[in-house]
């Protein structure tokens, strides 16, 4: 593994969500790296205080996330929409929870290209 990819693996390795094999060859690297090795000690020591310091806080009031969620009930996950509005030409692109759908609209007249 080189330092670039152990630089890449080192906050999946901080929070403990990377492949026991990948920690085991990250850790291997580590040992014969002191550069890396030192920037991994920072990286599992900024990760310790981050979640103790998340762990004191005082919390989300009862209910924000059920409040959160019935907000967003029906809203698309994902919206693009390319074209320009001159030549008459569009494509656009919904994501929500059930089917990702594509329309062209060309001229105002729209015609469904996808739906999955």
């Amino acid at each position: 593994m080189t330092c670039d990819e152990v630089r890449e693996r080192m906050p999946l390795y901080a929070a403990r969500a990377l492949p026991k094999p990948e920690g085991d060859e990250l850790i291997q690297h580590v040992v014969g790296c002191s550069r890396c090795g030192d920037e991994l000690v920072e990286t599992v020591l900024l990760a310790h205080s981050l979640r103790r310091t998340w762990a004191e806080g005082p919390g989300l009031p009862a209910g924000s996330w059920l409040a959160v969620a019935a907000r967003t009930v029906g809203a698309p996950l994902l919206e693009l929409d390319l074209g320009s509005d001159l030549v008459g030409l569009r494509l656009g692109v919904r994501a929500g929870r059930v089917p990702l759908t594509g329309t062209l609209s060309i001229l105002g007249r729209e015609v469904p290209v996808l739906r999955i």
